[in-house]
């Protein structure tokens, strides 16, 4: 939604808040003034009939007839506007109820852009910070080695040619860096393999100086001729657990990761779950190093999940993502 037409719409609830409010106010001062005249009349009926009869036997309606009449016509009449305002309270009631649903939808709508932007964001700072502290590093260090080697190409052309080959290796590794890059910007392999395998691919990357014992039980996905909303679940599935399993990498300190990705009838569940050290959580949402806690409730706000962290033995981190979230994600 425009933020112009939010607004408008916003404008218009807060209208009929104040509206309800004043309508309200005047139904309570209407019920007090017909409470005002019950106890009038009850007065005038009750305490006035024993000094009526004691001196002149008439009876209270007959002495104060008129005024029994106007009190009573004045009663009525507060009664009718007192239903009319209440069946417009209700009325309008309904009205706010149906704008409050319609501004919750839309202000969430707006959060989640908000996320996706910040997530993109987060997300761009990280490869830059990776291509600066790893791929433009290395080529500055290479730089300098042609730069010693045509130095060394005419006094000692052996020393040359090794310098040269230390180049050649060294791009080589760059190429692979990128290649890296690229991949994680967009694993194509979801495609070509099916999500259990390039999760598993991933996760042999991620471990592969063998530092933890990985445990998986994956179920098998199919993907074949899904529509493009549901490969955005696919790709933040496959984000959740990278970034979930990179954590627990760096931060964890145990010896042991399992990933657990189950099929169920109307959610995939995610498990994703280490044997280290636990950590604080409301105290590493404030860390810049555990952005990618961060990251991932954001990717399971936007769509639609629910989260829940453990860190009484380890880290356990479970994930919830409505199937039925496909038809929503434009």
């Amino acid at each position: 939604m425009e933020l112009l037409n939010f607004e408008i719409i916003q404008s218009i609830y807060d209208e009929l808040q104040k509206e309800q409010n004043e309508r309200k106010e005047i139904i309570q001062q209407k019920k007090n003034r017909i409470v005002e005249i019950d106890t009038y009349l009850n007065g005038l009926l009750n305490k006035e009939e024993g000094d009526l009869q004691v001196f002149l036997p008439r009876k209270v309606e007959d002495v104060y007839c008129e005024e029994i009449k106007r009190s009573k016509d004045e009663k009525e009449e507060l009664l009718s506007e007192c239903e009319e305002l209440e069946r417009q309270f209700r009325s309008h009631k309904d009205r706010m109820k149906q704008l409050e649903k319609f501004l919750s939808d839309s202000f969430m709508l707006h959060v989640k852009q908000l996320s996706i932007l910040d997530a993109q964001e987060k997300e761009r700072q990280r490869i830059a910070r990776d291509l600066h502290d790893t791929s433009l590093q290395n080529l500055t260090y290479l730089v300098h080695k042609v730069e010693l080697g045509s130095l060394y190409i005419d006094e000692d052309p052996v020393k040359a040619k090794l310098e040269l080959a230390t180049v050649g290796k060294g791009i080589r590794q760059v190429i692979e860096e990128i290649r890296n890059t690229i991949f994680d910007l967009r694993p194509m392999s979801v495609d070509d393999l099916g999500l259990k395998e390039t999760i598993e691919k991933l996760l042999t990357v991620l471990n592969q100086d063998k530092q933890f014992y990985v445990k998986t039980d994956i179920d098998t996905i199919v993907i074949e001729n899904a529509d493009p909303a549901i490969h955005v679940i696919f790709i933040s599935i496959y984000r959740i657990i990278q970034e979930c399993v990179q954590n627990a990498i760096k931060h964890s300190g145990g010896k042991e990761i399992e990933v657990r990705l189950k099929d169920c009838e109307n959610v995939y569940q995610i498990n994703v779950r280490d044997d280290g050290i636990g950590f604080d959580v409301d105290a590493a949402m404030k860390k810049e190093k555990h952005f990618g806690l961060s990251v991932v409730k954001e990717r399971v706000m936007f769509l639609e999940g629910k989260i829940n962290i453990d860190v009484s033995n380890g880290t356990s981190i479970e994930i919830e993502i409505p199937k039925k979230t496909n038809d929503r994600i434009a």
